[in-house]
This record gives structure tokens, C-alpha cells and sequence, in this order.
């Protein structure tokens, strides 16, 4: 059994992006796992812009259950469509604001430890353009997140998926993604 983070950032909770996180929510209960949703468009969730100049808006007390939420999983699912060659400024502000020095990772006088190991995570994208170009064009986005932003935390990306030409899909497809999903959702 595994604790389940699943994390989207679409503003429409009527688009794929929430079926994809549903179908992997659901799949993943049928199978024991706990599982969490947090839309990180929901007000409850929301969080101001990080800022340098002055002192964090949001209560410290909020980062501290953010903190207790992504702690305590075992695997975090980030589900988000693809906007300008990488996911949404929401879940990139998500990550600066709680992947924080002291809580992810460490600087040390031997260099940076690592303070989020064991994690492992997925990452399930939308885009609108043929998947091909993607497996290209989309290379830096899949380094960032593999490499630089998950890794450098200790968190282990084993799955990174973009859905390709979203809008031109019949029914038929998007199930079929869904059944693909859903099996990811039980390894």
C-alpha cells in the first residue's frame, strides 16, 4: 500500500486533466492506496505568488499541512496540461513555494542533501499538439521536471506521459488514455 498525492492544475474541473487525475485516483483506491486530491485551483488550495521582498503571505501554518500533505505520500501524480513548452505558473509557484530549502533538500558543506527520498512521481500532461513533437520539442520540459526539479529533492519520476492533439481525440481515444491511466495508476 502506498500513500497517493495527485496533484492537477487545470482552471476547468470539467477538462481531461481532472479525468485523468479521477481515473488514476479511483484505479488506485480499488487497489488499497489511500489517495489525496489537491486542485490547485481551488481557493482552499490557492497560493499568493512567491515573493522575496516582503514576508510569505500565505499562513505558516497552510505551508505546514502543504508540507504534512506532500511528506507524508509516497507518490505524487502531477496531472496538468502543456501551455508554452511546460506546465502551468500554478504548479511551478507550487513548487517554489513548498519544495523549500530545509524541507525538500539541504544545502551542506559537502554539497546538497537530498530530503525527499524514497518518493517516487508521475507526471500525466495534455497538449494540443501531435505527440511527436513532443518527444522533442518537449525534451528541456521532461529535463526540468526528471532532473532538475523532482531529483534534485530525491523524488524518483517513473513515469512521464504526454497525451498529444487532445482536442482533435474522439471518445474512443480519450478512453482508451483513461484505460492506459488506470493501469498506471496499479504498478
Amino acid at each position: 500500500m502506498k500513500k497517493i498525492l495527485i496533484v492537477t492544475a487545470h482552471p476547468s474541473s470539467q477538462g481531461f486533466v481532472h479525468k485523468m487525475a479521477e481515473t488514476y485516483s479511483n484505479a488506485a483506491k480499488a487497489k488499497g492506496n489511500p489517495v489525496e486530491l489537491l486542485n490547485l485551483y481551488d481557493a482552499q488550495n490557492a497560493q499568493p505568488f512567491l515573493k522575496f521582498e516582503t514576508e510569505k503571505e500565505w499562513p505558516q501554518e497552510k505551508l505546514k499541512e502543504m508540507h504534512q500533505k506532500i511528506s507524508s505520500a509516497d507518490e505524487l501524480v502531477l496531472c496538468f496540461p502543456v501551455w508554452w513548452g511546460d506546465a502551468p505558473a500554478i504548479l511551478k509557484n507550487w513548487i517554489d513555494c513548498n519544495f523549500t530549502a530545509g524541507f525538500a533538500y539541504k544545502y551542506t558543506a559537502k554539497g546538497v542533501t537530498k530530503l525527499l527520498t524514497g518518493k517516487t512521481a508521475k507526471i500525466l500532461a495534455t497538449a494540443d499538439a501531435p505527440g511527436i513533437a513532443y518527444s522533442f520539442f518537449l525534451a528541456p520540459m521532461r529535463l526540468s521536471w526528471t532532473k532538475m526539479r523532482l531529483a534534485f529533492c530525491g523524488i524518483t519520476v517513473t513515469e512521464f506521459k504526454v497525451y498529444g492533439t487532445m482536442r482533435k481525440r474522439d471518445e474512443r481515444n480519450r478512453t482508451k488514455i483513461l484505460e492506459e491511466i488506470a493501469r498506471l495508476a496499479t504498478k
